[in-house]
């Protein structure tokens, strides 16, 4: 792959020789030929083209999460391209974001003028918590998250060869990208055009344009950069030799190093140097001038960085108790070889050290000081790490806690000359009670074996493991005190925040990733032996037992989005007494009634909870109405939550119970057990013709029901039995109007 050699007008030069040379086929095979376009700047491109179709040709492995085909991908960039399967002619959008090589970031990219049956055809870290993909023809919104070593990306297809589409990335979304790169022409030496994050990107069929407007073309401006990794006080190397004149030469090279817009040197050699003074992002703009007056330019982004070496501090922890131990490690990364080095760490007084790896060094306790005995070559990394002892109580008598506390070093070498301080992890807060996540981060789980109990470990890492995540939802369930808090217990939302932590592998010290807003539908089903929601007290079935006095609750819940740290919480009337009969991998905690899901709930996927509940015989009884579906309210109240995205919602449905021993007549009728001439709480809620008849022989003989407290069947509700009957409708049911007076 050619990088970072082709200007942005690079391809119009090799365009308008293939014009002038291969017009006739052109014509003949009826090709396409596109633009991007971004600002006032617009240059022709061709696809990438290949026999394999884009889904191949992306070679996406599930399991490790990106791409297997490396081809294309540049660190810190975003690199796209329209890619054509040559089998198939089919066309279709290409977008690489980050390389393995890269750190990590962020992008959201939204796009329109998605035609009408594009799809993402291949979805890089689809099920990744960190992504979101939302096509909502002609629009489709990509956000990506992504960690060190890993990258992502997208192929959308298939596009029309009249493809017209506009690409947004949103500069306030990104991190970890410095660059946008748009790939041309040949899939071996494809041409590289240089974007921006600042503007829309427009992809569109070009116009034909007349032969004498191709002739006329300004010079290509491009540069190459040296060294690859650029320092400051060290000197940067801009190579234009590549630069062309269509006609002529190229007379000036003219160089804004800083991208104020201003050219701080014009010469007739193509190649500069500059010295940067200051670290970071510079935009570097070349503006190169032919014989004929004519002009065009190319800007360039690259990174000065402060050092050539990379030193950064690692704490186990954030929180220590007084006599306790945690772990430092200082990882050194140089750029270039390095001699003479050393390293000093400056802890507070009374605090002891002992060394665990040395890497090469040679450790003085009494200054706290290590010393390479030979040379750090470039690109090698090596960790000290060590042990630190906090003082016990004692030393903090004079003071209350917590105390904050900093651990500070420096970095030195003699050649080339480094004195530097470490960078990273520097506090340290030692405190009589570490907070929740912290303690779980650091549990050592007891040992059921030995049934020894459970202890804290400073030294381990603060990302949250399974072993402890399991002991910390046992504790939840059992109200068990975490050690090393003041006796502090988990409640259900410090369970569900660990639970998130966890899944995620999120440091406890560092706040859960940003994702969007989900979207969570619950619904609540009540389920009773008698019509309308209601349950009869003091009735028993036929052997004696009491069977109306239980009703079944069904909560089915699913979201938009990956779902951690999952709840439900649910109330009932007090001395309800709930049972769980289905938990759908949710744990559930008898005392508070709360259900907790120990994972991720997947996007669209539903989860179900059923639990049973049975009304006390005491309970109190809602005065007869007499309407049949009369019910009481807000007998039953609860709300579904999640941590990773941070979202709760009313439990919506049913929520109400209505508890009497005198049931309506409607409902004693539906529920009249013919044969045996009684009531039956297992039939259903429509009447039977045989349940008519035994109503008209009640009503000829004014014979009150059974359980209705003396009510008899009069005229009007004879008439309105026996509507229920032919128009199939249930009694907690209005009759249909043909069936009304």
């Amino acid at each position: 792959m050619r990088a970072d050699r082709i200007g942005f007008h690079g391809f119009i030069f090799l365009l308008t020789l293939m014009v002038l040379c291969l017009s006739v086929i052109a014509l003949a095979q009826g090709e396409h030929s596109y633009v991007v376009s971004q600002g006032e700047e617009q240059v022709q491109i061709g696809p990438i083209q290949n026999v394999l179709s884009g889904v191949d040709y992306y070679d996406y492995e599930p399991e490790n999460f990106q791409s297997a085909n490396p081809a294309f991908r540049e660190t810190s960039t975003i690199v796209i391209f329209l890619y054509e399967d040559t089998t198939t002619k089919m066309l279709s959008l290409f977008m690489l974001v980050d390389a393995p090589t890269g750190v990590g970031g962020t992008a959201r990219v939204s796009m329109s003028g998605v035609p009408a049956d594009a799809e993402f055809l291949v979805k890089d870290d689809e099920f990744d918590f960190f992504d979101t993909w939302k096509l909502t023809l002609p629009t489709a919104i990509v956000s990506w998250g992504w960690s060190e070593g890993k990258c992502d990306g997208m192929v959308l297809g298939p596009l029309a060869a009249e493809v017209d589409l506009e690409i947004f990335i949103d500069p306030s979304t990104v991190s970890g990208i410095d660059a946008v790169r748009f790939l041309s022409g040949d899939i071996l030496s494809p041409d590289i055009i240089s974007l921006t994050l600042d503007d829309p990107i427009l992809i569109h069929e070009a116009e034909a344009k007349a032969e004498t407007e191709t002739l006329s073309m300004p010079p290509v401006a491009t540069f190459s950069v040296s060294p690859a990794d650029r320092h400051i006080d060290e000197v940067t190397t801009f190579d234009a030799s590549e630069a062309t004149a269509f006609e002529g030469t190229i007379t000036a090279y003219e160089w804004d190093f800083d991208g104020d817009k201003v050219f701080e040197e014009s010469t007739s050699d193509p190649i500069a140097s500059h010295v940067y003074r200051t670290t970071g992002i510079k935009h570097v703009t070349l503006r190169a001038t032919d014989s004929r007056g004519a002009q065009s330019s190319y800007t360039y982004t690259i990174d000065i960085s402060s050092l050539s070496v990379k030193v950064v501090r690692r704490i186990s922890t954030e929180l220590a108790l007084p006599g306790s131990t945690f772990k430092v490690e200082v990882q050194i990364e140089p750029q270039m070889a390095l001699a003479g080095v050393g390293l000093q760490e400056r802890l507070p007084p009374g605090w002891e050290i002992e060394p665990l790896e040395n890497v090469g060094t040679v450790f003085k306790p009494a200054d706290q000081q290590w010393v390479f005995v030979k040379d750090l070559e470039a690109g090698t990394s090596r960790i000290i790490s060590y042990e630190v002892t906090v003082p016990e109580s004692e030393a903090f008598s004079s003071t209350s806690l917590p105390v904050r506390f900093v651990i500070t070093g420096g970095f030195q070498a003699v050649t080339p000359f480094i004195d530097m301080l470490v960078e990273g992890e520097t506090d340290i807060e030692v405190t009589d009670a570490l907070d929740i996540r912290t303690a779980i981060a650091h549990l050592v789980p007891r040992n059921e074996e030995d049934a020894s109990r459970d202890t804290i470990d400073l030294c381990l890492s603060e990302k949250i493991q399974p072993g402890q995540l399991d002991r910390a939802v046992e504790m939840w369930m059992n109200d068990i005190i975490v050690p090393a808090t003041q006796r502090t217990r988990i409640d259900v939302q410090a369970v569900k925040d660990l639970i998130a932590y966890s899944y995620t592998c999120t440091p406890v010290n560092q706040p859960l990733p940003l994702v969007s807003m989900a979207n969570i539908e619950s619904l609540r089903t009540i389920t009773t032996p008698f019509p309308c929601n209601n349950v009869l007290l003091d009735y028993y079935d036929g052997k004696g037992n009491l069977a109306g006095d239980t009703f079944r609750v069904r909560v089915e819940m699913k979201a938009d989005q990956d779902l951690y740290g999952v709840g439900l919480c649910e109330e009932v009337l007090p001395n309800w007494r709930v049972m769980p009969i289905e938990n759908d991998g949710f744990l559930y905690k008898e005392s508070s009634m709360q259900w907790v899901f120990p994972g991720k709930i997947p996007t669209g996927m539903t989860r179900t909870i059923i639990y049973q509940v049975t009304v006390p015989q005491n309970a109190v009884v809602k005065p007869p109405k007499d309407s049949p579906s009369y019910i009481s309210t807000d007998d039953v109240f609860g709300a579904v939550d999640a941590v990773l995205p941070r979202v709760e919602v009313i439990v919506g449905g049913d929520s109400s119970v209505g508890i009497t021993k005198v049931l309506p007549l409607l409902g004693a009728v539906s529920r009249w057990d013919v044969k045996n001439d009684t009531i039956d709480v297992g039939l259903s809620d429509y009447i039977s013709f045989e349940q008519v008849q035994r109503a008209i022989a009640f009503w000829l003989e004014d014979e009150p029901v059974p359980r209705t407290n003396g009510q008899t069947i009069d005229y009007e509700t004879m008439k309105t039995i026996i509507a229920y009957w032919l128009s199939n409708t249930t009694v907690c049911d209005p009759l249909p109007s043909a069936f009304r007076e």
